[in-house]
């Protein structure tokens, strides 16, 4: 079960030159493809007398993962899909890179673009920050004042804080766990009160 990945912190920004062409690299970390392709624009208008502002993102896990890539009117597969290997090969996801280039004078021919953009990415990613992101599981426990003590208990071995509470004539707790250890917290609960308190499931699981 995958309930994590590795993504870049921060927004950052690197350059190169090649044959006095520049190129910048800029990487940012998004949550969806619509926020990746806002930022996008965002960085086109910031060098907007730039000659390109070649992309790639990377936004999700597995089955449910988007991408998309554009050479910006440079010769086809020369910029996006190098800047897209590039962001794989750092097994990274939820990242947009946007390689700007400003074009000095000297053609680098269609191998020396693809290595050009891919060496752009790449320097930028470097460059960056990786971290782990989880992905959680939110939950909720109904149960009655008398197992309190259980349900703490439960929650202090599996090193979990609670987001919310109410109180009427059953307690009602929110909280979140690592989506790969959700069925043992259930399974311990369950033993623990001996069968008298389930958690719920409330949402998707999310980062």
């Amino acid at each position: 079960m995958i309930d994590s990945f590795f993504t870049i912190e921060s927004k950052l920004s690197t350059e190169i030159k090649v044959e006095r062409s520049r190129f910048i690299g800029t990487v940012v970390p998004t949550k969806s493809r619509e926020h990746a392709e806002s930022e996008c624009e965002l960085i086109r208008r910031q060098y907007y007398d730039a000659t390109h502002n070649c992309f790639a993102y990377l936004v999700g896990l597995e089955s449910k993962q988007e991408f998309r890539y554009s050479d910006d009117g440079e010769p086809s597969g020369t910029a996006g899909r190098p800047i897209h290997d590039a962001i794989l090969s750092c097994n990274v996801t939820d990242v947009l890179v946007v390689v700007t280039r400003y074009f000095g004078g000297v053609k680098l021919g269609t191998g020396g673009l693809a290595r050009a953009y891919r060496q752009s990415a790449e320097d930028v990613l470097k460059n960056s920050k990786v971290v782990e992101r989880l992905i959680m599981q939110p939950f909720r426990i109904k149960f009655t004042h008398d197992l309190t003590s259980i349900v703490m208990k439960t929650l202090s071995d599996f090193e979990l804080r609670t987001d919310e509470t109410s109180y009427s004539d059953e307690v009602e707790l929110l909280s979140s766990i690592r989506l790969s250890r959700f069925e043992e917290f259930v399974s311990s609960l369950r033993d623990r009160s001996h069968g008298k308190i389930v958690a719920e499931i409330t949402g998707a699981a999310h980062a």
